[in-house]
């Protein structure tokens, strides 16, 4: 080759060469832009989603209470134990105080989410105590009782007409003017007892420990980078994922100033005006949704009980997800080597970053629906989309005036499985329930686990609502077959199954879940590991629940 052919050659190559880079360049460039866009986009699709399943979990963990608040205020009213007895110097029936004692004490230790159950009298004397402590419900003798008449608590609670409910601030438990340590987050919640003649007779109050709360917004993290956090009106944080040295600052004296809005003044203002909604600026996304009341709304309302203070349930949740954090949004060119070696072929290129684009956005829109309707352990629905569907098969079932049938399954003792085999025998144990649900009913019913070990099965097909008793003992006995947890050891798995069957204006949402929720609370007082269906006809029109 002449030096002439070679200068010729090498002019050309180093144009096309550089020609194809710079294609490829301004390709690649192009779409590592849109991918920089799809990833945002995806992240505000999954902190939304997110945030909606944490709201929906904390309204219906208050909501929860808030209902059990209720009802032992009118079952305290029933037991009258207020009435002096015939004899003796107790200002308390002693019959009464000790049925009560032994129920409150039953039901601390099956729900260990109570820090205190408490019965006051009129001047704030406590009657009754229970305390839940190192795993234990303790009835506290008559002569530790003590008078909480200062407290504020007693004095709101007072304050209170007849179907109303108070509800503390969440904030940290103090013990003889100091804070508790370690840390017990608490919200207490009192309701009023009225004799049969509506007059005051006592306040009940409830200690509800927090911390279950809290350790039930970590479950809905998914990726690290993003911070998620609770805060009150006021802003300070009740929950802060990655800086919890944060949390309840207004308890101490040197931290007032901690708040959100501290930690990001330029969205203090947006943080204060929505209500729900995201905002995106040069550092990141931030999602906000409020929880519990907005305005004069108080979602915590329910069958004419109201909330007496609605300042005390305005929250706020709030996710950030710092760009700088998250490796997906900081360098997502640095993902793709595979599309730099093969830079020089502009058409493939161009093809695969396609291909991967439609692919990542289709696997990204599954997982965030399998996320947001399903649980991952059991392939149920979670509970806010079994509420969805359960809403809808309601009101069709109301428009075509057809039966339901709502049925709650309750794993007996779960925590004792988990405790003595560990935590891989109890995932074996939800699964086998899972299992002999799905087996049970098929599909032809909306299945979903409601809790940690709550399930709850819709029937409003033909083939189990005939005799809807059936497939619920038939439930039972499949759940009660032998689970193997370990190597030559089998368990048999207890559950408390309450239905209940409706027909026509009887299958009103609230109430169809309140009914079997009580058949579900009917069966364990029964002994547990057993089945209870009832009807409309076992609840009285008209009660107050």
């Amino acid at each position: 080759m002449t030096s002439s052919d070679l200068k010729f050659f090498c002019t050309r190559f180093c144009l096309l060469f550089s020609l194809l880079i710079c294609l490829s360049f301004l390709g690649f460039t192009y779409h590592a832009k849109q991918e920089l866009g799809t990833v945002k986009s995806n992240l505000k699709v999954e902190q939304k989603a997110l945030l909606e399943g944490k709201k929906n979990y904390i309204e219906w963990v208050i909501g929860s209470v808030v209902k059990e608040t209720a009802l032992l205020a009118n079952l305290l009213g029933q037991y009258q134990i207020y009435q002096p007895p015939h004899s003796g110097e107790s200002p308390h029936n002693d019959d009464s105080l000790e049925r009560i004692s032994k129920a409150l004490v039953s039901m601390s230790q099956q729900k260990e989410i109570y820090d205190q159950i408490r019965f006051l009298d009129i001047e704030g004397n406590e009657v009754v105590r229970v305390n839940f402590s190192q795993g234990q419900a303790q009835l506290v003798p008559q002569a530790q009782l003590q008078n909480k008449a200062h407290r504020y608590y007693f004095q709101n609670a007072m304050a209170l007409e007849h179907n109303q409910i108070y509800i503390s601030p969440l904030d940290l438990n103090m013990e003889h003017g100091e804070i508790e340590s370690p840390h017990k987050p608490t919200i207490r919640m009192a309701a009023p007892v009225y004799d049969e003649n509506g007059t005051k007779r006592g306040i009940v109050v409830i200690n509800y420990l927090a911390n279950y709360l809290m350790e039930g917004l970590r479950l809905f993290n998914l990726n690290s980078g993003t911070n998620y956090m609770l805060i009150n009106r006021d802003g300070y944080f009740l929950f802060n994922d990655l800086n919890p040295e944060l949390e309840f600052a207004f308890m101490f004296h040197n931290k007032k100033e901690e708040t959100i809005y501290q930690q990001f003044p330029e969205l203090a203002e947006k943080i204060i005006n929505i209500h729900s909604g995201q905002v995106e600026s040069e550092k990141g996304i931030m999602t906000i949704e409020s929880v519990g009341a907005i305005d004069k709304i108080n979602p915590y309302c329910f069958q004419g009980i109201h909330i007496s203070n609605n300042d005390t349930t305005a929250w706020k949740l709030v996710s950030y997800a710092d760009f700088n954090a998250r490796i997906d949004v900081q360098h997502p060119i640095a993902q793709h080597d595979m599309l730099i070696t093969v830079g020089f072929a502009l058409c493939l290129l161009l093809a695969l970053c396609l291909a991967t684009y439609q692919l990542r956005l289709h696997k990204d829109d599954q997982r965030i629906h399998y996320l947001a309707h399903y649980d991952s352990l059991t392939d149920l629905y979670n509970r806010g989309a079994f509420h969805a569907k359960s809403a809808t098969a309601v009101k069709k079932a109301a428009k075509d005036n057809t039966p339901l049938c709502l049925i709650f399954i309750d794993m007996d003792d779960f925590k004792s499985i988990n405790d003595t085999y560990g935590h891989q025998a109890g995932d074996k144990a939800l699964r086998h329930v899972a299992d002999a649900i799905k087996a049970t009913f098929g599909d032809n019913a909306v299945v979903g686990r409601i809790g940690g070990d709550e399930f709850a099965v819709l029937l409003n097909g033909a083939q189990h609502l005939a005799h809807a008793q059936q497939p619920a003992d038939q439930l039972l006995e499949r759940i009660r077959q032998p689970l193997e947890v370990e190597t030559n050891t089998a368990i048999q798995v207890s559950t408390s199954i309450g239905g209940h069957f409706c027909e026509g204006t009887c299958c009103e949402g609230a109430d169809l879940i309140h009914h079997a929720d009580t058949a579900m609370y009917q069966a364990k007082q029964s002994g547990k590991n057993c089945v209870v269906i009832m009807e409309c006809t076992d609840f009285p029109r008209g009660a107050t629940h």
